[in-house]
């Protein structure tokens, strides 16, 4: 493996953990926000909004990280 394999691997590996770790409890967040506290019903509506929520989120996080990596801070 070369080093610009390994930086990719390296960058990889944290971009997921990364979001596993913020995404779980997102989750969990947003569904109880929807189903107990604004009590939707309707699991396309639940689901379109937990998903654009998430994906914000996960363009938000990627690319912060990717600029970390480019600055070589990580």
């Amino acid at each position: 493996m070369n080093k610009t394999e390994k930086i990719a691997l390296r960058e990889s590996v944290i971009v997921v953990l990364m979001g596993a770790l913020i995404n779980f409890p997102l989750q969990t967040f947003l569904l109880w926000l929807t189903i107990d506290s604004w009590q939707w019903s309707d699991p396309l509506k639940i689901s379109m909004f937990i998903q654009l929520i998430i994906t914000v989120i996960a363009l938000i996080r990627v690319y912060t990280i990717r600029m970390r990596f480019q600055r070589g801070k990580f």
